[in-house]
């Protein structure tokens, strides 16, 4: 893909914008499934003077509505007049951290691409079509051109290495979030035992003076939960912060809705009480006259 300069005038009006320059035939949307808009398609007997552009090349001309854009004329670098055929939806063809720019793509008489765009069927479960077909295909290539090299990739695998540094993040932070909350829970284990530890005579009263056993597991979580708040309120802001500094990255990005923190702090609310609820609710249902007799 290139990179062209095109120049639109109507009447004292001029704009002049980049454009990428993506090489297609008549088959290129319908290999890739984008939507035409308005307009029609690249035909075999279009030659250069012919464009298929994207809808934010023809906003950036100054046209809302697509079909507006059809059968305009502009420009490119060497005062070649071009017509505008038709207009295909925006699509990304580099990572999301990119914006999408103005595209347009053009097919050509003679072929000057190195590379081709081949769309294989599904193959069966456990068939082995593909390879069939990429061993014929290796074969007319070595019959036609055979000093020349063939490879072959798999697109979605190109997209795939576009977020390589996501994924490598993604498998890093799972690593360390869940070491960092097993070593959370064994805290809240180890705090739940000390706790109970330290209250056995009070339970032992309260049990005696009448408290039930669901009476005693709120009072002994209240600490628990107190301290997951606090957890919260502090982690929380900074959490938000990081996220928001990551998508600053994205050309297109979504809002961070509040929900996602009430989920993760109920989230973390109930795995703590989790973690200490089996030590609370056993003080709970402790003999009281072994609690009291307790040193």
């Amino acid at each position: 893909m290139n990179t062209g300069v095109a120049t639109y005038k109507s009447g004292k009006r001029e704009i002049k914008t980049s454009v990428e320059m993506r090489y297609g035939d008549e088959n290129y949307i319908k290999v890739y499934k984008v939507k035409l808009l308005a307009g029609r398609d690249l035909r075999p007997g279009d030659a250069l003077g012919s464009w298929l552009v994207n809808a934010t090349f023809a906003r950036t001309l100054g046209f809302d509505n697509p079909v507006d854009a059809v059968g305009q004329f502009v420009t490119d670098y060497d005062k070649n007049k071009i017509q505008i055929v038709g207009v295909v939806a925006d699509f990304y063809s580099k990572s999301l951290h990119s914006p999408i720019k103005p595209l347009a793509i053009y097919t050509e008489t003679k072929f000057q691409n190195g590379t081709l765009h081949i769309a294989l069927r599904p193959q069966t479960p456990q068939g082995n079509e593909w390879i069939e077909a990429i061993a014929g295909m290796e074969q007319s290539w070595k019959e036609i051109y055979p000093n020349d090299v063939f490879e072959y990739h798999f697109f979605d695998e190109s997209i795939a290495k576009f977020y390589e540094s996501e994924q490598n993040t993604v498998t890093l932070l799972t690593w360390a979030t869940g070491l960092s909350i097993f070593i959370s829970c064994l805290g809240l284990l180890g705090f739940a035992i000390y706790t109970t530890n330290q209250r056995t005579k009070e339970i032992g009263v309260r049990k005696v003076l009448g408290a039930t056993v669901a009476q005693i597991v709120t009072l002994l979580s209240k600490e628990f939960v107190l301290l997951i708040v606090l957890a919260f309120i502090v982690v929380a802001p900074v959490a938000w912060w990081v996220m928001y500094k990551w998508m600053q990255s994205f050309a297109d990005r979504t809002a961070i809705s509040w929900w996602i923190f009430v989920l993760s702090g109920t989230g973390m609310l109930l795995l703590a009480l989790f973690a200490s609820g089996f030590q609370t609710i056993k003080a709970a249902l402790i003999n009281p006259v072994k609690s009291l007799r307790s040193e």
